[in-house]
């Protein structure tokens, strides 16, 4: 019969020892709780829930998502940590401004926030980026009824995603200032008081592509900004031709030009 001499008896005792050492080590424990992400729920009825999308902003930690169900929250909600802010269906998960402020701000220095979901209202201006907010995505809102802009970023904004959104009855729909290397696209603006979109100072090499301009007083502007690539949006009614987008470069009249314009409204 085969034996195991006392030195590998001795091994192989060690080894096993050692293995389980790893295994229950509290190590191995505080990896598994470090990559542990949690779901806040607000609204709804069950237990636990948050009354207010701000009390658990407070009880969040980055990396957690805050999932609303439906309803009308009056309350303006700043964003200051790493989440993913989701809710249960855009047309009924209703964020009020109560007719004053940022109804929603991401805080300066944000990355990889998501928010998407919402209809968004009532505000000064609905969705505010501060400044050198990156990678972070907006989308699948409704952006309605603020005094000054739907969506407005401002300082060093770059590599966002603003995607599918709906930004209706503004003043202006979609503002950005100091914004490069974003995203724009799929989204609708409709029916806002002067511009679908402005590009002011130094918003360069953005991606414009797949939106819809609508019955606004002017569909887009930009002044001081360059490089941007329009392509394949909806300029209000159906275009064979290139559309030609009016800004300035200083005191000089500019245009851009979007080569390949819709036929027909974008539908995601």
């Amino acid at each position: 019969m085969f034996k195991l001499r006392t030195f590998e008896k001795r091994l192989l005792v060690g080894l096993l020892v050692f293995l389980l050492s790893i295994s229950f080590s509290p190590l191995g424990v505080s990896k598994t709780i470090q990559h542990h992400r949690d779901i806040l729920y607000v609204g709804g009825d069950g237990p636990g829930n948050y009354s207010t999308i701000g009390e658990a902003m407070i009880n969040a930690t980055s990396g957690d998502t805050i999932f609303v169900f439906n309803g009308v929250y009056l309350e303006h909600v700043a964003i200051y940590k790493q989440v993913h802010l989701i809710g249960e269906d855009n047309t009924n998960t209703i964020i009020d401004g109560n007719g004053s402020g940022y109804v929603l701000s991401i805080s300066d220095e944000m990355q990889h926030v998501v928010v998407s979901g919402f209809t968004i209202r009532n505000g000064d201006s609905g969705i505010y980026i501060d400044t050198q907010v990156t990678n972070c995505t907006i989308s699948n809102n409704i952006v309605v009824d603020n005094k000054d802009h739907g969506i407005y970023a401002s300082g060093k904004v770059e590599y966002n995603i603003i995607s599918d959104n709906i930004a209706a009855r503004n003043h202006n729909g979609t503002s950005l200032g100091f914004a490069s290397y974003n995203e724009i696209t799929g989204n609708t603006f409709e029916d806002n008081e002067e511009y679908g979109l402005t590009l002011i100072l130094w918003c360069n090499e953005n991606e414009i592509h797949n939106n819809n301009f609508i019955g606004n007083k002017a569909p887009a502007f930009f002044f001081l900004s360059s490089l941007n690539n329009w392509f394949g949006n909806y300029w209000g009614r159906p275009r064979l031709l290139p559309k030609a987008i009016f800004g300035l470069m200083g005191i000089l009249p500019w245009i851009n030009i979007d080569w390949r314009p819709r036929l027909t409204p974008y539908t995601s």
